[in-house]
């Protein structure tokens, strides 16, 4: 177990070495013989608690003590005064300027152990109870920002239900096989938001870094088919045209492309993506999703003509980051990245002016399906 440390400041040999004999064997000892090295000793090497003097040449224990408790890195160190003065004035004037503790010259070996005891103690048990504090503030902050992207991630299949349904309402008299689609379209969006609420658990987990992902090898075109069903309704009203490219080439139909991923997680993470691409690209822009096989690696891009602001692409994936997005809460692309790196992959931005904005998502390739690139 790592010993405490305590800062001895003393101008008198004799009262150090007698504190240094009796403190060196349970406690890490520094110390310094007048005010400003015992300032800089205190900002270098953080101690538990500092005994102090305050009849001292130059810089005495009160100015010592009163500089402690002003600065931000060493108000909390607990101040004891070890010193010869010993009116009630002065007791009264240590205690006003911050020390939690006052002994008189000469001292009891045995009362120094004692109350140093009782103030580290005192001390640890602060320091665990702020530690306590803070983690309680990162989980509430942690909730709510899950509570956020899931509230951004249901958009998708959300759209899709209201897109189908007003489908529906337009077309009444559709044929039985074309309403046995929408119907489906329905039902599958409303499962992905049933299973989005349970991933909402899993988000914690993503950003405590303690999700352990189940990988297997899927068809990632179905997945893509299905975000860009959920929105059809804002491709038709923003004009907004959207092709698959599997290795630079158009999707014809009949095509397998095998990843190793969470088909959950990917839906999600794909539907923030093309969702940001479409939000991003005027009128009439193409969007464009590329898949392209890397070896034992695969790419899936999304491109928009867009262009990330120059400022934050360095931290276009980070907590809250967003600019120019209307109610933007800048978790959109963060939980991307939280998906891509609980499935053992990664996300990398590329965008300026000239050539746009192009999100790539890197995740291992999966097993070969049956019909892969084959084109009918």
């Amino acid at each position: 177990m790592e010993k405490q440390k305590i800062l001895i400041v003393d101008d008198t040999p004799a009262n150090v070495k007698l504190l240094v004999n009796a403190l060196l064997p349970r406690y890490e000892l520094i110390v310094a013989n007048e005010g400003e090295s015992a300032l800089r000793l205190a900002r270098e090497e953080n101690p538990d608690l500092v005994l102090l003097d305050i009849m001292m040449p130059g810089m005495d224990g009160y100015a010592v003590c009163r500089n402690l408790k002003e600065r931000e890195e060493t108000r909390a160190i607990p101040v004891i005064f070890l010193t010869a003065m010993s009116s009630a004035t002065d007791e009264m004037t240590g205690f006003q300027i911050g020390a939690v503790d006052y002994i008189t010259k000469p001292f009891s070996v045995a009362i120094v152990l004692s109350r140093v005891a009782t103030h580290l103690a005192l001390r640890s048990a602060y320091v665990q109870l702020e530690r306590q504090y803070a983690a309680l503030c990162e989980t509430e902050l942690l909730r709510k920002d899950v509570e956020s992207i899931v509230r951004h991630d249901m958009k998708s299949p959300i759209d899709g239900i209201i897109g189908c349904s007003t489908l529906l309402l337009r077309n009444e008299a559709l044929p039985r096989t074309e309403l046995r689609k929408f119907i489906q379209m329905i039902q599958d969006s409303a499962r992905r938001l049933r299973e989005m609420v349970n991933l909402s658990l899993n988000l914690v987990k993503m950003e405590q870094g303690r999700y352990q992902s189940t990988l297997q090898s899927v068809d990632f075109l179905p997945i893509l088919h299905r975000v860009l069903a959920d929105q059809q309704t804002m491709i038709e009203a923003n004009n907004t045209p959207t092709f698959i490219l599997i290795n630079d080439q158009p999707e014809q139909g009949g095509e397998s492309f095998s990843v190793m991923c969470d088909e959950t997680l990917c839906y999600t993470m794909m539907a923030n993506l093309i969702r940001n691409a479409l939000e991003a690209s005027a009128e009439g822009q193409l969007v464009r999703i590329f898949l392209q096989d890397r070896g034992a690696e695969v790419g899936v891009a999304v491109h928009n003509h867009g262009a990330v602001p120059e400022e934050i692409r360095s931290r276009f994936f980070d907590k809250y980051v967003t600019c120019g997005k209307k109610g933007g809460t800048g978790l959109g692309t963060y939980s991307a990245r939280l998906m891509a790196e609980a499935q053992k992959g990664r996300i990398e931005l590329q965008s300026s002016e000239r050539e746009g904005t192009t999100v790539t998502v890197i995740l291992a390739k999966g097993e070969e399906l049956e019909g892969l690139f084959d084109r009918r």
